[in-house]
């Protein structure tokens, strides 16, 4: 908030600065124009615009073919219509670049460095207007002759440069230009020896380390630490960082007080730390009376949008689904206070310049859309999500959203009022559907052993929006497509901004000492994958991203009868290199029933095998040497955030294991249920009764899944035991199974109360007194969510960081 209404102020004082002059085809000036042009700047230092624009008329007038005059006059317009005619003042700097003969848009390099005045402006309109990739390439550009600018302007296009960063979640590089911004402020005495030898010494502030008043007239620029200090927060958060961090929130309390922003950063560092609780108290004392009109930002929308988040990752979702529908409301409102735009549809005039993107009702949608995607509603949230997607194509998270979206809607019917619960109609059954008739005419009609897996559209197109596995397929192809090669994600391209590097003591070192390093030199950058409006993917997120979308396309090929696409997508699973236990395991299951169907029963055995199953970790495991770069937290904090936290894992531990098996011995008892059913497609009655005691021995008897019961049903009959088959039909149990499965009916219960969790779906389905050769794929349906704070655990992704500063 504070940070881009300064970095607002700096556009407007740097777009007119006369220290910065773009030079004139006219050599000399005479008295009048020197005393008329000295009258101007001060009328504009005082903010009186409107008689800078008279006599910037008559110098005007004087001298017909200076650009500087020119360019001069459009700011001093611009800021006497009160930052509104921005479409005026981009007229008026583009004359003035082809006058110069300056391309901003092009590729080549700034080689006057004159001319950085008008790059900077362009830079400061594109910010606002949220074209954060294309204000980041022309202040690279400037980044590059930064040395030869006055202090003023280059300030300004380093604070810029900064948040930009931010802003596209490059920390590292923002720590880059903080490290050379601090030299150029507070001398290079300190921050240059700010490496590995400082990093020893852990009691020294990182704040100190990068210097002070060295007595060479940097009392002046002590002005900007506390903007330094909120930067290097921001960064550390982005970072998570958190030891550092701890001292840089103590510096902006003491610099900042109070403020909304202090506290919202502060509340943003216990919500990393998981106290959520000491976060939604910090969040309710931030005041929220600063005027959006002024800032750019409404503090309401941002408020309600942390509290969504917080309560998210308290696994409280419809509640924090109904405090992103307030923020929705509040954006709403304070759009509606807002002038109206003047002129055609696509005018940026009638506005001031910094409420141009103010509006984040798109990145707010992406928020609701997944909290009411975990909170059971996925056709509210795939409403939600078809509407963000129309502004963030280039993701790919948020196109699998949307096909989980669909996955969800198709699993069970839903009514509206049970959709509006988060529930499904259906509830479990018993495998006797009916008895008809009296007597010696008595029967028993069993119920299907399974739902109907065949799925049908009505004929509709698979392009249309709406909630159907074939426009499923359709974004998960998109997805798919959107993700990076990983020859791609091992490359390193070359940066003019170099990232910083974070000791494990929380010291900052630039990769480069000097500026010809600095301007010049190709430094490597952590790979990353832009994915707006969340954070940027990482390597390893990638691979994770990549075994979520595949888990879901084989699960819907499956559903749509396509099994040889399936089966592709269930090996190219099985082939990632990084694909955690539960993945593996579903990819086992999927390639078998894909097998299954098209009678390949032998493969399909080999894939079935409990020996497959290994691993049933959700997350992939870490490489070496990864969890020393998570700062750890001292023992007391960490007592309090088991205490405050230990309720939301215990339930986010049952969420898991509701979707992924909850041990191995689970998962192993599933590829026996399963092997068994392969086993009866090819009459091995034999082998099919041993898989179905194995698999009976590893779960309680009230975790056997019915399709189980009725393979067990169906073997008594091919082997003429029809008196055990009725017996097993009217008690509803696998009697010979269980009695022979060992232990007594104690250890039973007691081994049921330690598996309170749902089945997987993932076996046979053997019913009406025939085999039949599909599945039930139901462990995919939530089995394949990816995490969304790091793909391939049981979080969604937060949409752009939630808390604006």
């Amino acid at each position: 908030m504070a940070d881009k209404e300064n970095s607002n102020k700096d556009g407007g004082s740097g777009s007119t600065s006369m220290e910065s002059p773009i030079p004139s085809p006219i050599p000399t000036y005479s008295e009048e124009e020197k005393e008329l042009a000295q009258a101007v700047k001060v009328d504009f230092d005082a903010g009186n615009f409107g008689g800078c624009v008279e006599k910037l008329k008559q110098l005007a007038k004087m001298r017909q073919t200076d650009i500087k005059v020119m360019h001069n006059l459009s700011v001093s317009l611009f800021y006497q219509s009160d930052c509104k005619q921005v479409d005026d003042v981009k007229r008026g700097l583009n004359q003035v670049c082809g006058k110069a003969q300056v391309s901003i848009g092009g590729s080549d390099a700034l080689e006057d460095a004159d001319h950085a005045i008008l790059f900077y402006n362009h830079a400061v309109i594109l910010y606002h207007l949220k074209q954060h990739r294309e204000t980041i390439r022309i202040l690279e550009k400037l980044f590059q002759v930064i040395e030869p600018l006055e202090d003023c302007l280059a300030h300004k296009v380093l604070f810029l440069l900064i948040d930009t960063y931010l802003c596209t979640y490059q920390p590292e590089k923002a720590l880059g230009a903080l490290n050379y911004l601090e030299k150029k402020l507070f001398g290079s005495d300190n921050k240059s020896q700010s490496g590995d030898k400082q990093s020893e010494n852990s009691g020294k502030d990182s704040k100190d380390s990068s210097g002070g008043d060295d007595g060479n007239g940097n009392i002046a620029n002590e002005k900007h630490r506390p903007r330094i200090t909120q930067y290097k927060t921001r960064c550390y958060l982005q970072l998570k960082q958190m030891k550092v961090c701890k001292r840089e929130i103590k510096s902006v309390m003491n610099c900042m007080g109070a403020s909304s922003t202090a506290l919202f950063l502060k509340s943003n560092f216990e919500f990393l730390r998981q106290n959520y609780r000491k976060a939604i108290k910090l969040l309710n004392s931030a005041p929220q009376t600063s005027d959006f009109r002024q800032t750019g930002e409404s503090v309401p929308v941002l408020y309600f949008n942390n509290l969504a988040c917080i309560h998210f990752y308290m696994n409280k979702f419809h509640l924090g689904a109904y405090y992103a529908r307030k923020s929705l409301q509040e954006n709403a409102n304070a759009l509606a206070e807002l002038p109206k735009r003047q002129g055609k549809a696509q005018s940026l005039s009638g506005q001031r310049l910094h409420t141009l993107g103010m509006n984040r009702r798109y990145e707010l949608l992406y928020n609701t859309g997944i909290q009411l995607l975990h909170a059971g509603r996925p056709l509210a949230a795939f409403e939600c999500l078809t509407e963000a997607v129309q502004v963030y194509p280039s993701n790919p998270r948020l196109w699998l959203r949307i096909a989980e979206c669909c996955i969800a809607a198709n699993k069970t019917t839903l009514s509206p009022e049970s959709e509006g619960k988060g529930m499904p109609d259906s509830h479990k059954k018993g495998i006797v559907g009916n008895v008809v008739g009296n007597g010696a005419h008595r029967k028993i009609v069993l119920s299907p052993g399974a739902a109907d897996n065949k799925y049908s559209s009505d004929g509709q197109s698979a392009a249309m929006p709406v909630a159907t596995l074939e426009f499923a397929s359709l974004c998960l192809c998109n997805a798919l497509s959107l993700l990076p090669d990983d020859s791609t994600m091992a490359m390193h391209p070359p940066h003019q901004v170099p990232a910083a590097r974070v000791s494990s003591r929380g010291s900052v070192s630039s990769d480069s000492s000097e500026l010809s390093d600095v301007s010049g030199g190709k430094q490597p950058y952590p790979n990353s994958f832009p994915a707006p409006p969340g954070c940027a993917l990482k390597a390893a997120e990638v691979s994770q991203l990549r075994c979520a979308i595949l888990a879901c396309s084989a699960y819907v090929s499956l559903t749509l009868g396509d099994n040889v696409i399936a089966l592709e997508h269930a090996k190219q699973l099985l082939s990632q290199p990084k694909a955690s236990g539960s993945y593996r395991f579903l990819g086992h299951l999927y390639a078998a029933e894909a097998l299954i169907n098209m009678d390949h029963i032998f493969d399909a055995i080999q894939h079935l095998s409990p020996d497959n199953v290994m691993d049933v970790s959700v997350l992939p495991p870490q490489e070496p040497g990864q969890s020393d770069r998570n700062d750890r937290f001292d023992d007391n904090n960490h007592q309090g955030n088991t205490q405050d936290g230990g309720a939301d894992m215990q339930a986010k531990m049952s969420m898991q294991h509701q979707y992924y098996p909850a041990s191995i011995q689970t998962a192993k008892a599933t590829m026996l249920f399963n092997l068994a059913s392969a086993h009866a497609l090819r009459s091995e009655w034999e082998k099919a009764r041993k898989c179905l005691h194995q698999a009976c021995t590893l779960v309680p008897p009230a975790d056997v899944p019915q399709q189980a019961l009725f393979l067990a049903i169906y073997l008594e009959l091919q082997t003429g035991n029809y008196a055990l088959a009725l017996q097993m039909v009217k008690k509803q149990q696998l009697i010979p199974y269980i009695k022979n499965a060992g232990g007594d009916g104690n250890s039973n219960r007691q081994q049921q109360q330690q598996h309170q969790q749902q089945h997987p779906q993932g076996f046979g389905t053997i019913g009406s007194g025939l085999p039949t050769a599909g599945f039930q794929p139901g462990s995919g349906i939530r089995g394949i969510f990816p995490s969304s704070a790091a793909p391939g655990s049981n979080k969604p992704m937060r949409v752009k960081d939630p808390w604006h500063n």
